[in-house]
């Protein structure tokens, strides 16, 4: 199994990949010969369609006689085009992916010998370091680019306790850190009867469960509760100092073509109000350019407003049409050129924002959680995450896997910093 796209999609594989384990499948990597490859695919952009096309035709290049499986947003948003390419054996939508392995298990078991090996990412599920949760599904918003509404359906929750008891679970198994996520994250609980909120939800979490460190993946800038900064000072040390807010845009008329329901100056509020409750916090984001409409002048705004912002970390991706949505037909479409330069200049805002970032790390101790040894390296050297989202590079004989340790930040990596396990 390999997956493509957003931590959802993740926490939907590893679902699959436990569900596989539990029917006694030897999981292996997607690149070695296997009996079933499951390719979790996504749609955000053309792009992301081309990538899980070229998956599917490698899996089946890799054992000619596989059943290869594909499943996830563009299996679900184009179920016909996707069954029409050679090699694809099954496809799985929207609806199905709850019975994803059933299915499997069900064409594996009818053929004349019993397979048991199923191909997937090692990192899904190796070293139990980091675990995702997906507390919610779905989306209402019909922002005017995105496919979101009509690959996963209508938003709907995971009930509360099942929730609480997934990351409880989670911690039992030996999992260190658990991610919560969901396509809205910051609407959780509102379809719920009775209702509640992702404030109530992860107070709960932390009271009810041993889990040690917490992340919540995205929230939509208008969804987010302030009231949920106040957990971060109540239980220090457990909750990651780390917020992903959307912004696609840093201009309001380009937003509202867009369809968000946010203004910049909003955004900005919110960020600060995050920095100011939180120190030492990290924000992240994903921008957008290239947008129909957006002019020189609407694109240096947003870049200036990036600039400003002094991100962590940011996602550039160029606007891409997608079927069945407003933007798709919306006059002024920009052309490739213009988006190949755009990108090229925010990426590099992003790289400089993140270099500066980490460099003020340097010289702090902070703990890290290991999650693998680097590969290639002959001096073993073990790599890891901050709670503030920072890779951290660290040479040690002793192996650090699924280790939560301080660790003093020394020095700049060409992918984070260097650390050193602090005595």
């Amino acid at each position: 199994m390999t997956s493509l796209g957003c931590k959802v999609n993740q926490a939907d594989a590893d679902e699959w990949v436990r569900g596989f384990l539990s029917l006694g499948y030897e999981v292996v990597p997607f690149d070695e010969v296997a009996d079933a490859y499951v390719v979790n695919t996504c749609s955000v952009t053309h792009v992301a369609d081309r990538k899980s096309r070229q998956l599917l035709r490698q899996a089946r290049r890799l054992n000619p006689a596989a059943l290869v499986v594909a499943a996830g947003c563009y299996a679900s948003v184009a179920p016909e085009e996707v069954a029409r390419l050679a090699g694809v054996d099954l496809v799985v939508g929207r609806e199905d992916k709850p019975r994803l392995v059933g299915l499997v298990h069900g064409a594996l078991e009818g053929a004349a010998e019993q397979p048991r090996e199923v191909a997937a990412e090692v990192r899904l599920f190796g070293g139990r370091t980091r675990a995702f949760v997906k507390i919610a599904d779905g989306c209402d918003k019909f922002c005017a680019f995105c496919i979101v509404p009509y690959a996963r359906g209508r938003a709907r929750s995971l009930p509360f306790a099942d929730a609480v008891a997934k990351v409880r679970g989670m911690a039992e198994a030996g999992y260190r850190e658990v991610v919560l996520t969901a396509v809205h994250m910051g609407t959780y609980g509102r379809d719920l009867s009775p209702t509640v909120s992702l404030r109530e939800l992860v107070e709960a979490v932390l009271v009810e469960t041993p889990i040690e460190r917490l992340r919540l993946s995205s929230i939509e800038p208008e969804d987010f509760d302030l009231d949920l900064l106040a957990l971060w000072s109540r239980h220090p040390g457990r909750l990651c100092r780390h917020f992903h807010l959307a912004l696609d845009s840093g201009c309001d008329a380009t937003l509202r073509r867009m369809r968000r329901q946010y203004t910049v100056a909003e955004f900005a509020g919110l960020v600060a109000a995050i920095r100011a409750a939180v120190p030492g916090v990290a924000i992240t984001t994903d921008v957008m350019v290239g947008f129909p409409g957006e002019t020189d002048a609407e694109f240096a705004e947003s870049y200036a407003f990036v600039e400003a912002m002094g991100f962590s970390q940011t996602h550039v991706f160029k606007y891409s049409p997608r079927r069945r949505t407003v933007a798709a037909k919306l006059p002024g479409q920009v052309s490739e050129e213009a988006k190949r330069e755009r990108a090229e200049a925010m990426l590099a805002l992003a790289a400089d924002s993140a270099r500066r970032y980490r460099a003020g790390l340097v010289g702090s101790t902070l703990d890290v959680l290991y999650e693998a040894r680097v590969e290639g390296v002959e001096r073993p050297t073990w790599e890891g995450l901050t709670d503030n989202y920072v890779r951290v590079f660290v040479p040690s004989p002793a192996p650090l896997v699924n280790r939560l340790l301080p660790t003093r930040l020394v020095g700049e990596h060409p992918e984070g910093l260097v650390g050193s396990v602090a005595a």
